[in-house]
């Protein structure tokens, strides 16, 4: 406050977050300071030297900014006037009824409480049931295949699952001995990117997955990393991807990363990956390491592992796709379809180095080469 009502200073520059919220954070504090001087405006969501200069030499007036100002304030204004209204309305009558504390209600808190405490019963309340499958053997000279069932449009399914066995027993005696018929086989060559550096949900779920840290866990490891060893960029970014600036700074970090990970990589630092995208960016980027490398031996078991996992998450922006084959079959029986799918990798690319992870369907690519090859075999029309 003493710098802004200095008598030398002729103008102020706000750098808060570029965002509502950053703008009303600032917008606030230069209010209650009484602020008449000019205000010019700098956006700042990567803090690379490149880009900050960048983004010094292109101030904006504040003014232009108001919107942003008058959307946060007007939030906040609401959530208060809501959160008081209904904790009063919820407090005084459970009070009258014996009750002791406050019931808070909040617009974001009380959806979220919602959502955990019906999942919650949802879970405790399961019960296990049995649905069916059915999986064909279909015979091929001396190759057996066998291909999953796919439903029909008057299958009796229930939420998507086969509940009623005697349907499935009654269709499974009436196939038997059938002939089948291959309505499509097809072979094709496809890539998968390498997954994109974390933002901080995703890196929570990736160490609550794999090294059972918790949320709070994690956050506060990358807060060590991030202050105390200025070892990763900004470690509350809700943001996947980085800007075209970092693309070019990227040469600096890879060579700082070869004292953690000293073996021969396919790393190639003019290889532009999808996460490069300054369009995708929002007030913050993706969490990468910087080019200040700490000495991983003298970290934590915990930070250690986190910082791992954010550099190999950037290091497999500049290694190649996986590449593989991917055969399917598509088999009509009678009045029922079936279909078998399966994966042949040609190259492992950045799985190599990272090693395999669930995609973004959720399954995890697994490789059956005799099944591969079983399903080249076939061709479109054949009995």
């Amino acid at each position: 406050l003493e710098l802004i009502r200095r008598g030398d200073v002729t103008e102020i520059v706000h750098a808060g977050d570029p965002d509502d919220e950053g703008q009303l954070l600032v917008d606030e504090v230069l209010e209650y300071a009484g602020n008449t001087k000019p205000v010019k405006r700098v956006l700042i969501n990567d803090n690379t030297l490149p880009a900050v200069k960048k983004a010094l030499a292109n101030l904006k007036d504040n003014r232009d900014f108001k919107g942003l100002y008058l959307k946060a304030l007007a939030r906040s204004v609401a959530d208060a006037v809501y959160g008081f209204s209904m904790t009063r309305a919820y407090t005084i009558p459970a009070k009258a009824r014996g009750y002791q504390g406050v019931l808070s209600v909040g617009r974001v808190q009380t959806p979220v409480l919602g959502l955990i405490v019906n999942r919650t019963r949802a879970n405790q309340n399961h019960k296990s049931s049995f649905y069916y499958t059915m999986t064909g053997v279909f015979q091929r000279g001396a190759d057996v295949l066998r291909a999953n069932w796919k439903p029909g449009e008057f299958a009796p399914l229930t939420d998507r699952k086969l509940l009623d066995k005697a349907w499935a027993d009654g269709t499974a005696a009436s196939l038997a001995g059938k002939p089948a018929t291959v309505e499509a086989a097809a072979t094709d060559d496809k890539k998968t990117a390498a997954p994109l550096p974390f933002n901080l949900v995703r890196l929570q779920q990736y160490m609550n997955k794999k090294f059972k840290m918790t949320a709070q866990k994690t956050l506060d490891v990358t807060q060590q990393l991030r202050e105390k060893y200025k070892a990763i960029t900004y470690n509350r970014s809700d943001c996947s991807y980085l800007s075209d600036e970092q693309f070019s700074e990227a040469p600096q970090v890879i060579d700082a990363l070869k004292s953690v990970f000293p073996q021969s990589l396919d790393i190639d630092s003019a290889r532009k990956s999808k996460a490069f995208n300054s369009t995708k960016v929002t007030a913050h980027t993706a969490i990468i390491p910087t080019a200040s490398v700490p000495d991983v031996n003298a970290l934590s078991t915990d930070e250690r592992n986190v910082y791992l996992a954010i550099a190999q998450h950037y290091l497999v922006q500049f290694m190649p796709e996986k590449a593989y084959q991917e055969v399917s079959v598509a088999i009509q029986c009678g009045d029922e379809s079936f279909y078998a799918r399966a994966r042949k990798t040609t190259d492992s690319g950045f799985e190599a180095f990272l090693g395999a992870e669930t995609t973004d369907e959720g399954e995890s690519e697994d490789n059956d080469d005799s099944a591969f090859e079983l399903l080249c075999k076939i061709r479109t029309g054949e009995t």
